[in-house]
C-alpha cells in the first residue's frame, strides 16, 4: 500500500486519516491505530453475492443433511433414553421425561425434516390397526376413512391427477396390514418413495378439510391470507412444519382421535396433555404423540394403562 506523508499531501490525493490517543503514545499504539483505519476489506465475492433466497436455501440443506442421518421412522426404544438428551440441561425437563414415564414406557422417533408430525400420525395410526387383528373392526374402520378421503378431495376441488397416486399408496399399505409384521410396516415407512407419499396424502387431506370448513379457521389466518394461500404455503407443501390447526383438521377429516403430550420448558413437571377429537364419536382410544418444541414423535402406554388400547 503506498504510503502518505500527512505534511504533504496534495490535494488530489484523498486519504485516511487515523484517529490516534490524545496522550503520549507508544510506537505498538501508533501501528494499532493506523491499522484499525484501514478500509475494511470486502466479503469473498461468492459471500457477498448470495441473495437472501440463496442463504435459506443453504440453511435448508444444511437442515436436509441433518436429518438424512436419522430413519424417518425408527425403531421404538424405552422412554427414559430420552432424559439422556437433557443430561446438561433443563432440570424441569427432566422431571418431565421420568413422569411420563410412570404411565408410558416407549417412544418412537419420527425424523426432523418438517414432515415429523404426518409421519408419526400415519405410522401410529396404521401400527394401532395391524396390532388389533382380534378388533377387524379398526381395520374397517380405517379403510372406510381413507376410501371417504378420496371424496373429500374431490369436494375440496383437488384434480384426480394430483392425488391418485397418493392415495393408492395409502390405502394399499393400509389393506396390507392384516397379511404384515411390525417389522414389514417400520420397513415400508422407512422407504422414501411410499413413506413420503403417505405423507403428502395426509397433508392434502388435512388442506381439504381446512378448504372445505373454511368458516372455523379463516379467522386464525394472518396477513389477511386466503385459505388456499395458506394451504399451499404451510399445509400442501412438503417439509413445512405443522401448525395446531392441522392437528384437527387431520384429526377430523379421519376420525380418528389423537393426544398430544407437550413437553415444554415451563417450570411444571408435569407434561400437559391435549385432547385433539373428531366430531363423530372415535372407534378406537387416541393415538399418543409426544411434541418437542418443533417436533413430533410417538409415544407408547404402559400396557397396564391401556385401558382397551391396543
Amino acid at each position: 500500500m503506498q504510503q502518505h506523508n500527512p505534511a504533504s499531501t496534495s490535494s488530489s490525493q484523498p486519504q485516511t486519516a487515523a484517529v490516534l490517543p490524545a496522550q503520549s503514545t507508544s510506537p505498538e499504539q501508533v501501528v494499532e491505530a493506523l491499522t484499525n483505519a484501514s478500509v475494511e476489506q470486502p466479503k469473498p465475492k461468492d459471500e457477498a453475492q448470495l441473495t437472501d433466497e440463496q442463504i435459506l436455501t443453504q440453511m435448508q440443506a444444511i437442515k436436509d443433511e441433518e436429518a438424512n442421518a436419522h430413519p424417518l421412522v425408527d425403531n421404538s426404544i424405552d422412554l427414559l433414553e430420552l432424559e439422556a438428551e437433557y443430561a446438561n440441561g433443563s432440570v424441569s425437563f427432566r422431571n418431565k421425561i421420568r413422569n411420563l414415564a410412570d404411565t408410558h414406557d416407549r417412544m418412537r422417533r419420527s425424523r426432523g425434516d418438517g414432515n415429523c408430525f404426518y409421519r408419526a400420525f400415519a405410522f401410529a395410526w396404521f401400527e394401532r390397526v395391524m396390532l388389533a387383528p382380534h378388533k377387524p373392526e379398526l381395520h374397517a374402520n380405517a379403510v372406510r376413512a381413507i376410501e371417504e378421503s378420496k371424496d373429500l378431495l374431490v369436494a375440496a376441488q383437488f384434480e384426480p391427477l394430483a392425488f391418485e397416486d397418493f392415495y393408492a399408496v395409502t390405502l394399499e399399505t393400509l389393506q396390507n396390514l392384516v397379511n404384515w409384521t411390525p417389522d414389514q410396516l417400520l420397513e415400508t415407512f422407512q422407504q422414501d418413495e411410499i413413506s413420503n407419499s403417505i405423507v403428502m396424502h395426509f397433508r392434502l387431506v388435512a388442506s381439504a378439510y381446512l378448504k372445505t370448513h373454511p368458516e372455523d379457521y379463516v379467522p386464525f389466518l394472518e396477513f389477511g391470507q386466503t385459505m388456499d394461500e395458506y394451504c399451499s404455503m404451510h399445509v400442501e407443501a412438503m417439509g413445512r412444519e405443522s401448525e395446531e390447526m392441522m392437528v384437527i383438521a387431520l384429526t377430523k377429516a379421519t376420525h380418528v382421535s389423537i393426544e398430544v403430550a407437550y413437553l415444554s420448558g415451563n417450570e411444571s413437571d408435569e407434561v400437559n396433555f391435549l385432547p385433539f377429537l373428531p366430531d363423530t364419536l372415535p372407534y378406537m382410544p387416541p393415538l399418543v404423540l409426544l411434541y418437542r418444541p418443533g417436533h413430533y414423535d410417538i409415544l407408547y402406554r404402559k400396557s397396564h394403562c391401556l385401558d382397551g388400547v391396543v
